[in-house]
C-alpha cells in the first residue's frame, strides 16, 4: 500500500511512543514531587528557567550538528539526556533539591536534542502519503496512555509509603527511555547536509506572516508555561491527594481524546476563527473559574472543561503554525519558518517563568497562583484580537 510505514519508519514511531511515555510515567507528579521536597516554588522556577533555556541552547547546537555528525547519534544524546536527568532524581533522592538546576539543564537538553532530531528523521523518512498515519497512530498511543498513566501513577504514589512511589516511577521513565535508545540502533544511518535560515528568518521584517507566526508561538509558550507550572500543583493544594489527581487527569485526557475525535478533527481555516473564540470562552470559564472559587467542585469542573477545550486551542494554533509558515516566502521554505518558530516558542516560555520568579519572590503562594489561573486564559482572547488584526484570521486569503 502506497501509504504503509516502511520498517524504519515503524522503528521510529515506536521510538516516540516510548519517548512520550516515559515522560508521562514522571511528568505528571514531578513538580508535585519537588514542592513536596523542597517547599520551594521559585527553585523550581529557576529550575524550568533552566529547562528552557538549554532546550534552546540545545536546537542552536542541532542546527550545526546536522551537517558534521549522524542524526541518531544526537537523538541518542537527547534520550541520555532525560535518562541522566531522571536517573540523578533517583539515586539523589532527597537531595535533589540541592541540584534543581543542574537537573534541569540535563532535562532542558535532553528533550531539546530530541524534538530536534525526531522532527528531522520524520521528515526524512516519511512523505505527504504516510505522515499523517504516523502522526495518527502517535497521537492515539498519546491520548490512550495518557488516559492510563495518570491513574496509575498516582496510585504507585499513594500505595507506597513517603516518596518511594515516586522513585518507582523515575526508575520506570528510565527503563523506558533506555528502551527507546536500544531501538535506535535498529535504524539505519541518516545524515542531512541542509541548511536552516534561522537569523535570516529572525531578522525579517515587514511580513505580516511570519509576524503572527511570531506571536502566536510566543503567546502560546508564555501561557503553557504558566499553565505547567501552576495547574497541578494548585490542583494538589486543593485536595492534597495524588491519586485523586491521577484520575483526574486521566478522566481529561479521556474527554480530550472524545474532542479531538469528534470535535478538533473537524478544523479548518474556514472555522477556526469561530472555535478559537468559543475555546477562549471556555478556557476562561474552566481556570478563571477555578482561581476564583478554589473548591473541590470548580477544580472538578476545570478538568472537564480543559478535556473538551484544550486541545481546540492546540489543534487551531499548529494548524495556524503550518498555514502562516506556507504563506510567508520572503525567499524562505516552510522549514525554515517552522524550526525558527521554536525560538519565540522558548522565548515565551522563559518570559513565563521569570515573570512567575518575580511574582514569587514577593507574592508568592496559594493567591499568586489563584491570580495568574484567572489571568492565564485571558490572554487567549487577546490572541483572537490579534490575530484578526493582523492577518483577518487568513480570511483573505
Amino acid at each position: 500500500m502506497k501509504n504503509s510505514l516502511s520498517k524504519d519508519a515503524r522503528i521510529l514511531l515506536a521510538i516516540g511512543m516510548l519517548f512520550l511515555a516515559g515522560l508521562m510515567i514522571a511528568s505528571t507528579f514531578v513538580n508535585v514531587y519537588l514542592i513536596r521536597l523542597t517547599n520551594n516554588m521559585g527553585l523550581i522556577i529557576l529550575q524550568n528557567i533552566a529547562n528552557y533555556t538549554a532546550l534552546l541552547s540545545a536546537f542552536a547546537l542541532g542546527t550545526r550538528f546536522t551537517k558534521k555528525g549522524n542524526m541518531l547519534t544526537l537523538l541518542r544524546v537527547g534520550l541520555i539526556a532525560e535518562i541522566l536527568y531522571y536517573f540523578l532524581i533517583l539515586v539523589l533522592k532527597e537531595k535533589a533539591g540541592d541540584f534543581l538546576i543542574a537537573l534541569g539543564a540535563f532535562n532542558g537538553f535532553g528533550m531539546g536534542f530530541y524534538y530536534f532530531t525526531f522532527n528531522i528523521l520524520v521528515g526524512k523518512m516519511l512523505d505527504e502519503t504516510n505522515r499523517s498515519k504516523f502522526f495518527s497512530f502517535q497521537s492515539s498511543f498519546s491520548y490512550i496512555f495518557g488516559v492510563l498513566a495518570p491513574t496509575i501513577s498516582g496510585f504507585i504514589i499513594v500505595k507506597f509509603s513517603e516518596l518511594s512511589g515516586y522513585y518507582v516511577l523515575f526508575a520506570s521513565s528510565v527503563a523506558v527511555f533506555v528502551l527507546a535508545i536500544i531501538f535506535s540502533f535498529k535504524l539505519k544511518q541518516v545524515h542531512s547536509d541542509e541548511d536552516y535560515h534561522i537569523m535570516g528568518v529572525l531578522k525579517l521584517k515587514n511580513n505580516p506572516y511570519w509576524d503572527a507566526n511570531k506571536y502566536i508561538n510566543f503567546s502560546f509558550g508564555l501561557r503553557e508555561a504558566l499553565y505547567a507550572q501552576i495547574f497541578t500543583v494548585f490542583a494538589y493544594l486543593i485536595i492534597s491527594n495524588e491519586q485523586t489527581i491521577g484520575n483526574l487527569n486521566s478522566m481529561m485526557s479521556l474527554i480530550g481524546v472524545i474532542s479531538s475525535l469528534f470535535i478538533a478533527s473537524k478544523f479548518n481555516i474556514q472555522n477556526q476563527k469561530k472555535y478559537y473564540l468559543l475555546y477562549s470562552i471556555l478556557y476562561i470559564t474552566s481556570l478563571a473559574g477555578l482561581g476564583l472559587f478554589a473548591t473541590t467542585w470548580s477544580l472538578y469542573l476545570s478538568y472537564i472543561l480543559n478535556g473538551l477545550v484544550i486541545c481546540w486551542g492546540s489543534v487551531i494554533y499548529q494548524g495556524l503554525k503550518y498555514q502562516l509558515s506556507n504563506r510567508a516566502k520572503n525567499g524562505f521554505n516552510d522549514s525554515d519558518y517552522i524550526i525558527t518558530a521554536e525560538v519565540p516558542m522558548a522565548a515565551g516560555r522563559l518570559s513565563g517563568l521569570i515573570l512567575f520568579f518575580l511574582f514569587n519572590i514577593n507574592y508568592g503562594g496559594f493567591d499568586l497562583y489563584r491570580c495568574l489561573l484567572i489571568a492565564i486564559p485571558f490572554m487567549t482572547l487577546l490572541d483572537y484580537v490579534v490575530i484578526e488584526k493582523k492577518i483577518h484570521w487568513l480570511k483573505n486569503d
